[in-house]
């Protein structure tokens, strides 16, 4: 019987699938595009190219679904884009990767809507133990900020010793350089505009000087308005968010059991996610947490590249469980 395997990390702003090899085959936006069609409310694109669109719908919030028919039509549209169809008549595996956070009925919602997909096989699977298969440690002190959500976790080859999701993450400081910007310069800018300006500007480092020319309108007019930001006055937005993280982070800490604080202390912390991109990140880490920090290579796609990882092994995967077994 043909099979298809895929790894999919679900994320508020991108999917990324890879396939059983851990390549990475898909990274595109979280976005549905909608039309109206012959009079009938249609979805009508998804990914990059939903971006294009003024109407469009992000089915997913703080790693949870929030539109169960757009993000059907949305899998269903990357997984037929991947997949020839006599593969999806046959049998198609799909590892899940989901926000440690998530309830028992949000990951079912997530389940059934890939099972409507057209997928044959689900297994979900949280993101701390996707990136904990890549990694050969005994344990893990793993902290994944997101776009909506940071996961914080202690992480074994047993499953998550300690470990939470909070609603901080990427998006925080998009919406921080928009009501600075608005506040101090009386300029209006787009939301989406705001993350490059985080992607070009922000940083954590000591003595960046980087400067960019941001345009928008006038509040008071509406009028054309440009203005020029510098990373040194985005630098205390950044620390706002990134501290939250690191108060959650501190108290895990210390709750790690006393087995593996030696391995923790030893190994230090590892950032994954996009956001962990930002320059100087790790150096305010280890600031903070008085701890040696390691980014993991390419953080923002190792969720997808390490839940490939559990269909070589399902006897690991059904340990990190807690389950039985696994077909």
């Amino acid at each position: 019987m043909d099979k298809i395997c895929l790894s999919v990390d679900i994320g508020s702003k991108n999917i990324v699938i890879a396939n059983k090899e851990s390549q990475v085959i898909l990274n595109e936006p979280s976005v549905v595009a909608t039309a109206n069609v012959n009079s009938k409310y249609s979805y009508v694109a998804c990914g990059a190219e939903a971006t294009k669109s003024m109407q469009n719908i992000e089915p997913i919030k703080n790693g949870s679904i929030c539109n169960v028919e757009a993000f059907v039509f949305m899998m269903k549209s990357f997984i037929n884009r991947l997949a020839p169809r006599k593969f999806l008549k046959n049998y198609t595996s799909v590892n899940v990767s989901v926000s440690c956070g998530l309830t028992n009925i949000e990951k079912r919602v997530i389940e059934d809507a890939f099972y409507k997909a057209g997928v044959t096989e689900v297994v979900i699977i949280e993101s701390p133990l996707s990136v904990k298969a890549i990694n050969s440690d005994k344990a893990m002190f793993l902290i994944n900020i997101g776009a909506d959500n940071t996961e914080i976790a202690l992480v074994s080859d047993d499953g998550i010793i300690n470990g939470c999701s909070i609603d901080v993450g990427g998006s925080d400081i998009d919406e921080a350089i928009f009501d600075y910007v608005g506040d101090k310069y009386r300029l209006v800018v787009n939301q989406l505009y705001c993350e490059d300006i985080k992607l070009g500007l922000a940083s954590l480092e000591p003595n960046n000087l980087s400067t960019i020319v941001v345009k928008g309108d006038k509040v008071t007019s509406s009028t054309p308005n440009e203005v020029k930001l510098t990373a040194t006055e985005l630098k205390p937005l950044v620390q706002g968010v990134i501290n939250k993280i690191i108060e959650v982070a501190a108290s895990i800490m210390m709750m790690i059991p006393k087995s593996y604080q030696y391995i923790v202390e030893q190994n230090g912390i590892y950032l994954a996610g996009g956001t962990s991109k930002l320059p100087g990140i790790a150096e305010y880490f280890k600031d903070n947490l008085f701890v040696d920090v390691k980014i993991i290579d390419e953080p923002d796609l190792v969720v997808a590249q390490g839940g490939s990882k559990f269909f070589y092994d399902n006897g690991k995967l059904a340990r990190m469980l807690n389950i039985d077994n696994l077909n």
